[in-house]
């Protein structure tokens, strides 16, 4: 991956960190097992995530990188709905505080409707070299989803501490849906190596993806180990085991950041959404 390059790995990170923060809470927050203390101590650092998406977002330019051609035409789209949802973000965790769970629902609705406009936007942005938008889309909403699951799965096994009479239930149920989340990356990984591109990025790998270490990688740290890991976390959470649960969801989320830093990057260098 070439070094200019960098600064859209980390945009694509950061958003879909963010964003996928955005979408799980909204799901945890409308599942209801969980206490208001920590929907609103986990919200709150949402915007802060989105505020670093959102300035990365603000330095990006040009219509190719390394190679890679974009349609940057989306990219004006994409800025100004990281503003609304950074701005509606801050007013949501005003809401939380002030007890308005309702409106916070509403909110959070309407954050995640706005965070997979986003994902789409970056998709067709991205889309030329990939064989499908379609595949590219589902790819980042996985990745999305997978970074979320995992981090708010880890404030929530930290809860525990808190709330020690919290029943396991929402970290079991958290623990199976990030497994399903891994099982489906799996699957999309699958795909996009079975499809061809329809054009190698110019400053990209033409090699075959076997030979590739960066893909060993991606798929033994960023998929292969958190399956394992996350199905380690999901029977010490059935146990009660929260603490050793807590500890394993610590390497899980490492290696899940690691896995999606490493498909970005393989992006770009060859075209595949994997």
């Amino acid at each position: 991956m070439e070094s200019d390059a960098l600064p859209y790995v980390l945009f694509l990170i950061l958003v879909e960190f963010s964003l996928g923060a955005v979408i799980v809470m909204a799901a945890v927050a409308l599942r209801g097992k969980t206490t208001p203390g920590f929907v609103r101590s986990t919200t709150l650092m949402i915007p802060l995530a989105l505020g670093l998406a959102l300035w990365m977002a603000f330095t990006l330019e040009g219509e190719a990188v390394s190679g890679y051609r974009l349609d940057t035409q989306p990219l004006d789209a994409v800025r100004a709905l990281m503003v609304a949802i950074t701005a509606l973000s801050v007013l949501h965790v005003g809401v939380l505080y002030g007890n308005r769970q309702r409106t916070g629902l509403a909110l959070s609705g309407v954050l995640s409707v706005l965070a997979v406009a986003v994902l789409v936007l970056l998709a067709v942005m991205l889309r030329f070299p990939v064989w499908s938008v379609g595949l590219l889309f589902l790819s980042l909403l996985a990745g999305t989803l997978a970074l979320g699951t995992a981090a708010v799965s880890l404030s929530l096994g930290h809860w525990y501490l808190v709330s020690p009479r919290l029943p396991a239930q929402p970290l079991n149920e958290a623990t199976v849906v990030l497994l399903l989340i891994l099982g489906a990356q799996v699957a999309l990984l699958v795909v996009g190596v079975a499809t061809s591109v329809n054009e190698i990025p110019a400053g990209g790998r033409d090699e075959a993806l076997e030979v590739n270490r960066a893909f060993w990688l991606r798929v033994g740290v960023g998929l292969a180990f958190p399956i394992v890991l996350a199905w380690m976390a999901w029977s010490s959470s059935r146990i009660r085991s929260m603490m050793s649960a807590t500890g394993l969801l610590y390497l899980v989320t490492g290696a899940i950041l690691a896995g999606e830093i490493l498909a970005r990057a393989l992006l770009f260098d060859t075209g595949r959404a994997i």
